[in-house]
């Protein structure tokens, strides 16, 4: 089947043609139309207006990330807590004293973890200061 669409002919199978009008629902020229724009032969109106769209979003996206060099942050600091450290001290002593060797003791952060192992099972304490409740 010949079609033109713009002054520019162009040849349809018939059998696409009936198949898209039984499918959709739609007229011979509609299905013409589909199959052009399924090949790409012509952009369809929701195309044209969906590129058009996406077009004018990256000219805003790139005005919104053109704001200009961030400034370098400062590497934050940890607060040393000599109250969470006495308390780690005093549980690795407990430990040693009653439990198990000082060797088999890691303590990885002074101020947080405390790993043991005892009858070849490991064990792990984490000491967490919880902030007041308003």
């Amino acid at each position: 089947m010949k079609y033109t669409f713009e002054k520019k002919t162009y040849l349809i199978p018939d059998d696409v043609v009936d198949n898209y009008v039984d499918k959709y629902d739609i007229s011979i020229a509609e299905a013409c139309e589909m199959y052009l724009a399924d090949n790409d032969k012509i952009k369809s109106k929701e195309e044209e207006e969906l590129t058009n769209k996406a077009a004018k979003n990256a000219v805003t996206q790139t005005i919104h990330k053109a704001r200009g060099e961030k400034k370098d942050r400062k590497p934050r600091e940890k607060k040393e807590n000599p109250l969470k450290k006495e308390i780690i001290q005093t549980i690795f002593e407990a430990i040693a004293n009653n439990l198990v060797d000082k060797s088999k003791i890691v303590v990885e952060n002074a101020e947080k973890y405390i790993n043991f192992t005892i009858d070849d099972r490991d064990f792990t304490i984490n000491l967490v200061e919880h902030r007041t409740k308003k």
